[in-house]
């Protein structure tokens, strides 16, 4: 459906345009992403499970930009600093696979908020790549989608489905209490409210909880704010109670300040049975059932790394010290 609505809308351009060569160029992207079947991609990857040898390191490290091996350098443990690694390498597999554009030559830069966008010339483009990455428990995800500068939101968070605080589930709720609404914590409590016994209880409301931070969090990466707004001002409805590794669900809606947000959708799903995520997407034409169709792909190292070139040199200390770190706090 997606690609109906785009054939027609280039062909408009096409009538509008002279000569027909410009209107080619400016739809060469959208091209090249339909032929590579990434029109829309939702990608993960378990990086807990990845061990990497010193040769992945050297070619994953040669693959990324100077100044994004710095930012990843200096994670304390080797949990981070894989997630980083392997965010920035979806973002340029995806952006290679989209445009076209030789993997050595892309080049991405951050927002005010720290948002990674791309920096590259779209020459004139009419749609361009969208995509937003996130890390959280074992897996890095990334969303994309071909929208419309200016036209189009997104963003993305994934979340693993436990509590390991120190104090007990109430506790950690009631200091939590000011990030959600009203509606959003009747609805966290009713989620236990079949369960007899106390920890299935404590279990189902810590999954609703985590379901409507990962919803929260994917709608303010999109909009850039994050989670300094006044949280409880964005509230979320959640009709479906399960969730599912191989379905969407897409009936969640947001409100701010008590109005309806109804441009925006959201995809929810799991990643396996400890994750879920969720993929927040704003865009201004008003038929979005094109949007959000895509479960999300488990791919592995070799999978992001095929086709890549290099863009930096070798820097074996860099490795050295990435193998070096402690996984994760003991």
């Amino acid at each position: 459906m997606f690609q109906n609505h785009l054939w027609v809308h280039k062909n408009t351009l096409f009538l509008r345009l002279k000569p027909t060569d410009i209107a080619m160029e400016c739809t060469q992207w959208i091209k090249h992403a339909r032929s590579n079947g990434v029109l829309s991609v939702r990608w993960a990857f378990d990086f807990t499970s990845w061990k990497p040898n010193e040769s992945e390191i050297i070619k994953a490290s040669r693959s990324i930009q100077s100044e994004e091996k710095e930012r990843i350098g200096r994670f304390v443990y080797g949990k981070d600093a894989k997630a980083s690694l392997i965010g920035r390498l979806m973002m340029r597999k995806y952006v290679s696979l989209c445009t076209g554009i030789p993997y050595n030559e892309i080049n991405f830069a951050r927002d005010g908020s720290g948002k990674p966008f791309l920096t590259n010339d779209s020459n004139n483009q009419e749609l361009v790549p969208i995509f937003n990455v996130s890390h959280q428990g074992n897996f890095t995800v990334l969303a994309g989608e071909f929208g419309r500068k200016g036209d189009m939101k997104l963003g993305v968070d994934v979340m693993k489905l436990e509590y390991s605080g120190g104090k007990g589930i109430g506790d950690f709720f009631r200091i939590m209490s000011r990030q959600f609404s009203k509606n959003e914590w009747d609805n966290i409590r009713k989620a236990g409210k079949d369960t007899l016994m106390q920890m299935q209880k404590d279990e189902s409301m810590l999954k609703m909880f985590c379901r409507n931070w990962c919803l929260k969090e994917s709608y303010v990466k999109a909009t850039g704010t994050g989670i300094t707004v006044d949280l409880q001002s964005i509230s979320f409805r959640i009709p479906s109670e399960v969730l599912s590794a191989n379905h969407i669900s897409k009936d969640s809606a947001v409100f701010l300040n008590g109005v309806a947000m109804n441009e925006w959708i959201f995809e929810e799903s799991l990643v396996n049975d400890e994750h879920c995520v969720a993929v927040a997407i704003f865009r201004k034409e008003k038929n979005q059932s094109d949007l959000g169709n895509e479960i999300f792909k488990h791919i592995d190292l070799d999978e992001l790394l095929s086709g890549s070139i290099p863009v930096s040199a070798e820097d074996r200390t860099f490795c050295e010290d990435f193998i070096s770190k402690e996984e994760k706090p003991s």
